[in-house]
């Protein structure tokens, strides 16, 4: 991603409503683990605020292609966070991890070949040890956010899943989140168009505290959803939850 964004994303990771919902989902999916013993490699880490929340449930590493990333982490007071490539990462090892989180990493421009870096997910797992992903879905909601990030693509769910399953893995859970970020970004496609608004914007940006809070308690329902009901069939972003058979 741009090297501003980093600092954006290092500011609002903590408050900002699309991240405090895709980690309580995350947190509530390995709190379910008996074992609170574990090991955890986050793929990508960004500015670290994933491995800092993740660090009650056992030891935490976690690596990331940019140094700007990994200073942020650092600054966080993590310790086990390196500067490290994905695409050369795990040639070597068999670390056996409990859980490995990749988190918005898959889609982008500077992965050369996602099923070789599955592989490697797998071969660094720990028999029924888990994959969760988090990836942005549907090419058609491409915009001004994915140029500031270097989206490469967007995931279909069918077609990520038998990547994943060719890998190795047993997929557990597989549905799409933020239907109403779905809509909202189609019409804010649609609305820029007629305006000619052509203006390269990250969305992850300071917003009012009421719009913040009424996303997250949105967030709460839909993460609830997810974990007691079911799957849901439209979103703007893919989760997936893999086992090591």
């Amino acid at each position: 991603m741009e090297k501003k964004e980093y600092k954006n994303m290092f500011l609002h990771e903590n408050e900002f409503w699309w991240y405090k919902t895709l980690h309580r989902l995350i947190i509530s999916i390995i709190s379910g683990k008996k074992n609170k013993d574990l090991t955890i490699f986050d793929a990508g880490c960004g500015t670290g605020r994933m491995m800092e929340l993740l660090q009650e449930f056992g030891d935490v590493s976690g690596i990331d292609y940019s140094e700007d990333a990994v200073y942020y982490s650092k600054s966080r007071g993590l310790k086990k966070v390196y500067q490290d490539n994905l695409n050369t990462w795990g040639d070597s090892k068999n670390e056996g991890y409990d859980i490995i989180t990749s988190i918005d990493v898959l889609y982008h421009k500077a992965i050369k070949n996602e099923d070789e870096v599955l592989q490697k997910f797998y071969r660094n797992l720990k028999k029924d040890g888990l994959l969760i992903i988090n990836l942005p879905a549907f090419n058609l909601l491409k915009r001004e956010h994915d140029e500031v990030v270097f989206t490469k693509r967007r995931f279909l769910k069918k077609s990520f899943v038998a990547q994943i399953k060719k890998a190795g893995f047993s997929v557990e859970k597989a549905t799409y989140r933020m239907p109403h970020l779905f809509f909202i970004i189609i019409l804010q496609k649609g609305l820029r168009k007629i305006l000619g608004d052509k203006q390269t914007n990250s969305d992850v940006q300071k917003i009012p505290k009421y719009v913040n809070a009424f996303f997250s308690l949105l967030g709460r329902i839909e993460n609830y959803y997810i974990l007691n009901v079911g799957n849901i069939p439209l979103g703007s972003s893919l989760f997936i939850v893999a086992k090591k058979r």
